[in-house]
């Protein structure tokens, strides 16, 4: 069983972009997917007709369809995916000037 000790000094924010952008794909595909389960099942437990029947009594013309709730869902997902691959090259230049400052992250790798 060997061990070794690696210290991560720097990470490219080139590489960190990538990575958050893979990242944030998968997790608006998964927001999507998740948003659309939700409503198939809340519209089989009937709710989206009783919130449809509330906002008509209480005056709105507003109707909540599943186009409705994808569209607004994709767009916050959007958002979501954008903020989140922009944030990740900013951590790492973060971390790099941290890292140069008091060390970097070490890792214990071992083989079984």
């Amino acid at each position: 069983m060997a061990r070794r000790d690696v210290m991560v000094k720097r990470i490219a924010p080139l590489s960190a972009f990538r990575v958050g952008l893979a990242f944030s794909v998968l997790g608006l595909v998964a927001w999507l997917l998740a948003l659309c389960l939700l409503w198939f099942g809340m519209d089989q437990a009937g709710i989206w007709d009783s919130v449809n029947a509330l906002i008509s009594d209480v005056g709105g013309g507003l109707t909540i369809t599943f186009g409705l709730v994808l569209a607004v869902g994709a767009l916050v997902g959007a958002i979501m995916a954008v903020l989140l691959t922009i944030l990740a090259p900013l951590l790492a230049v973060i971390y790099n000037s941290v890292v140069d400052l008091f060390g970097g992250v070490v890792l214990r790798l071992t083989d079984y």
